[in-house]
């Protein structure tokens, strides 16, 4: 069964890697994924930055489909579909909801001790908390001035 469409990730929320390598992941992400009936979460490292990608099935089936948009012969095309085909691990959650994120994908978000899970709306990413304080700055400076190009969605049924 696949979570609703409209469902998203929000907040962020602070875990511990306990001595076995494990990681829980919130209960509000845990719902958001539709978790125990879909027990996969899909985590890859971020192409752009130290943290790990991640979500449910719809998170793949939209990446997917953002893939299959480009030209089947063109290197972006296939470097994407070379990184994500190599790179996506599907990881099983326990019944506590916790996962055991491989050693590959902890020494890519230089996690140890602690991991932040990120809200992304669409999906999630996992951070080492501290690292992630860096970029959530950098995200206030830009989205300052971003927030400024924004407009209010025309009403249903205008300007079609």
């Amino acid at each position: 069964m696949r979570r609703a469409a409209g469902a998203r990730f929000f907040g962020s929320y602070v875990n511990k890697i306990d001595a076995k390598g494990r990681l829980a992941t919130p209960a509000l992400f845990r719902r958001a994924l539709g978790m125990p009936e879909e027990n996969v979460i899909y985590c890859a490292p971020s192409t752009e930055e130290p943290c790990i990608e991640c979500g449910g099935a719809d998170y793949i089936d939209n990446l997917m489909e953002m893939i299959d948009q480009l030209d089947p012969f063109s290197p972006r095309r296939v470097s994407l579909e070379r990184i994500f085909a190599t790179q996506m691990t599907p990881l099983s959650a326990d019944k506590e909801g916790r996962i055991n994120l491989p050693d590959a994908l902890r020494k890519h978000a230089k996690l140890d001790g602690e991991a932040l899970f990120a809200g992304h709306v669409r999906s999630f990413q996992i951070w080492n908390p501290e690292i992630f304080a860096e970029a959530l700055e950098e995200a206030k400076k830009i989205s300052s001035e971003a927030r400024l190009s924004l407009r209010n969605p025309a009403p249903a049924g205008v300007g079609a």
